[in-house]
């Protein structure tokens, strides 16, 4: 675990130096977009799933045979497992707190202050240079909400910022935000609540120019249309809309995830992806290779720090095509 900080944040920065091309590839824009439309509205929320039954399934035990089943995903023993769990419900339960009850000022610029981004110059490098549109594609890992809301404060005003979310953030939440980061802050109006944002609204701010929207693309298999892809040496489910996105409007895929050491909270970016399509590649083929890149990114830190993971305790539903 010593080792793996340094030679973690070195990869992270040597990637986002080198990262690839502006997109080359064109193809026709409205038989793209109909595709498109067609897979991305899969996204949204549906009767498989419910937003309240995943929030509650956070907090319950699994069963023996739940448990069973995530030592054998995770190649660990029961015992590790149970306390993994254990620590998995502390971790969520602690984020609830944090965002959902009002703390003080001075606690929460404290707390935010320990958020660190090595990547911070090479992030502003990226904006200065590369005023496209882009999705940040993150995880609910570590302490996505103040993570996530620390990256944002950087760069430009005059960018566009918002967050596809499953739950509205409540006001305690917001307010702690702000006393945290000030002005620079985001506020209810960076939020685009998943159930009433529509593909066309997504689509219309990313062609806009110079906006970055926010997706979690770690969303358990019900809430929408997914692909497969490996992690952890297994065949799991992902969601393919993030990537769908990506190439329908042509915007390049900036992966993010947070976790903590036990010292300080990380914001660790991946190296940008275009949305190209490569050698023939269908809208699906291009976006599950996209997913898979995703998903391998999130698998470097999930396999250090997997009680961070906000799901882990949902981990076998990733196993099951939805339906």
């Amino acid at each position: 675990m010593k080792q793996f900080l340094p030679a973690f944040l070195k990869t992270a920065i040597e990637s986002i130096v080198n990262r690839t091309r502006v997109s080359a590839f064109h193809h026709g824009r409205a038989g793209l977009r109909h595709r498109f439309n067609i897979l991305f509205e899969r996204l949204r929320p549906n009767a498989i799933t419910e937003p309240q039954s995943l929030t509650g399934a956070l907090y319950q035990r699994p069963t023996k045979d739940g448990e069973q089943l995530l030592a054998y995903l995770l190649r660990q023993p029961i015992r590790d497992v149970t306390a993994l769990l254990a620590s998995n419900r502390a971790h969520n339960s602690g984020l609830e707190r944090s965002r959902n009850i009002i703390h003080s000022q001075s606690l929460v610029r404290q707390y935010c202050s320990k958020i660190l981004i090595p990547q911070h110059e090479d992030y502003l490098h990226l904006e200065r240079d590369d005023p496209r549109s882009r999705i940040v594609a993150s995880f609910h890992f570590g302490d996505f909400i103040y993570g996530c809301a620390k990256l944002f404060t950087l760069g430009s005003n005059a960018r566009s910022k918002f967050v596809l979310s499953l739950n509205n953030s409540s006001s305690a939440c917001y307010s702690n935000l702000s006393a945290g980061f000030g002005s620079e802050a985001p506020g209810p109006e960076t939020e685009l609540p998943l159930l009433q944002t529509s593909t066309a609204r997504l689509s219309e701010l990313l062609r806009a120019g110079n906006t970055s929207i926010l997706l979690f693309c770690d969303l358990p298999p019900g809430l929408g249309e997914g692909t497969q892809v490996r992690l952890l040496n297994r065949t799991v489910w992902f969601s393919i809309g993030p990537a769908v996105l990506a190439i329908a409007n042509k915007v390049p895929i900036l992966p993010l995830i947070n976790f903590s050491n036990g010292e300080h909270n990380y914001v660790y970016l991946g190296r940008q992806i275009e949305p190209e399509l490569i050698g023939g590649e269908s809208l699906r083929i291009g976006a599950r290779r996209i997913t898979q890149e995703l998903a391998s990114f999130f698998e470097r830190v999930f396999v250090s720090y997997p009680e961070q993971w906000r799901f882990v305790s949902l981990l076998e539903r990733y196993l099951v095509k939805p339906g």
